[in-house]
């Protein structure tokens, strides 16, 4: 069973070109090392076809498949650090109030559960936390199961 399906995020391994292979590496392959690619097509020993880059053109790429790996997303838990536009903050009482902008350590927030309708203040972000105010992560999304292995064969999910 292949290690990828088409739609997959993928790396480029850095120096890719050292790994043996049956596929021929170009010159302009080697200036994508390193970057993060979508999978197009599989072919029946695994490797795979990605769209050149992320720019209009239509080329594609022929990749072997212990020249990529899968594509994991970093950790997305939210700090005080990486508070941005869209974050939400929850106060002792456990009201809501929608980050409307953050400069330094500057805090530009909502009324409380009206996301639509800025307070005239702002806050130092060290401020909102000696007031007990805290980050609401986001809630992992599930993503569903696009294939079922039954007695050995495998099936695809359709919607």
């Amino acid at each position: 069973m292949n290690k990828f399906k088409v739609g997959d995020n993928i790396i480029v391994k850095e120096n890719f070109w050292e790994i043996k292979s049956n596929v021929v590496c170009t010159s302009n392959m080697r200036r994508l090392a390193g970057k993060k690619l979508e999978i197009k097509y599989i072919n029946s020993v695994g490797d795979v076809t990605t769209k050149q880059d992320d720019s209009n053109n239509d080329s594609v790429w022929n990749w072997d498949e212990n020249w990529v790996e899968l594509y994991t997303e970093p950790n997305k838990e939210i700090t005080w650090e990486t508070l941005k536009w869209k974050d939400v903050l929850v106060n002792k009482e456990g009201d809501e109030q929608i980050v409307l902008g953050v400069l330094n350590d500057l805090v530009f927030v909502s009324y409380t559960d009206n996301f639509k309708k800025a307070l005239s203040i702002s806050y130092h972000k060290q401020e909102l936390q000696d007031r007990g105010y805290t980050i609401k992560q986001a809630t992992p999304v599930v993503e569903p199961k696009e294939t079922i292995e039954v007695g050995g064969y495998t099936y695809k999910l359709v919607k």
